[in-house]
């Protein structure tokens, strides 16, 4: 059987952080729901889209 992992080793674990090749900051993964209009029924309807945001690109999704 497979030891058990403690709360202790997975405080001990090192993230992988992703840095921008342009600003050379952290990406943070982020998931957006982006709202649009159903061209069949004209209802609105929602995606979710998982994007990358960093500070070159912060504006353009939060703002």
């Amino acid at each position: 059987m497979a030891k058990r992992m403690s709360f202790a080793d997975k405080a001990k674990k090192e993230k992988q952080v992703v840095n921008c090749p342009v600003c050379s900051s952290a990406i943070t993964p982020t998931l957006v729901f982006k709202a649009y209009r159903s061209q069949t029924s004209g209802n609105w309807k929602f995606r979710r889209v998982h994007l990358g945001v960093c500070k070159c690109n912060q504006k353009e999704v939060y703002g």
